[in-house]
């Protein structure tokens, strides 16, 4: 009978050796596959913080300027009412102003002999009434009011006869036209007053 016998056992310790090293390689390279991922996954939450972290910033941003376009479209409405405002009150200033013109320009129209009882602006539309004296200082009135670059439309209306005042025949008349918007670039001219 024969016996199996190992002349060489130190190939065997050696193959004993090179199968623990790789198992302890193949360990080795599981924990470090581990850590690597663990390692990863921090990072990636830290990442994942700060892009939160920055979007929770862009939101706060984005919020301030909603707030601020909120804000500015107050001001614009304020502006548009104190724009309208402002236009209010200088359409009354040149209506205030119109009013003064045309009572500083009569006394320089309506010539001496005619007497002015009731004028009613309305705009810039303007009847008036009133009693002459003369036909003559009619026709001078009627002249100087058509020849005045700061009227138009000036238009007769009657003119009646036989009206007795303080003992006195006179002749009523009625008289609309138009008072100009804008100042003319020259003096209104006056036409001379006529006689009786």
């Amino acid at each position: 009978m024969l016996h199996d016998i190992n002349l060489l056992p130190w190939r065997e310790e050696k193959r004993q050796e090179y199968k623990q090293r790789f198992y302890g390689m193949v360990v080795l390279g599981i924990l470090a596959a581990l850590a690597l991922q663990w390692l990863a996954s921090l990072y990636i939450d830290h990442l994942k913080d700060q892009q939160r972290h920055r979007n929770q910033q862009l939101q706060a941003y984005i919020t301030k300027l909603d707030q601020q376009l909120v804000n500015l479209k107050e001001i614009e409405a304020k502006h548009k009412s104190i724009l309208t405002r402002l236009r209010l009150v200088e359409s009354l200033q040149n209506d205030r102003n119109k009013t003064t013109d045309f009572m500083n320009l009569m006394p320089e129209l309506v010539p001496e002999g005619v007497y002015v009882d009731k004028i009613k602006m309305s705009g810039r539309e303007i009847e008036m009434a009133g009693v002459s004296d003369s036909t003559a200082r009619l026709a001078t009135m009627l002249d100087n009011f058509e020849s005045s670059t700061w009227l138009s439309d000036v238009e007769m209306h009657s003119i009646i006869s036989g009206k007795v005042l303080f003992g006195k025949k006179f002749q009523s008349f009625k008289l609309s036209f138009r008072f100009e918007e804008d100042e003319p670039n020259e003096s209104p001219t006056i036409v001379q007053q006529g006689g009786q």
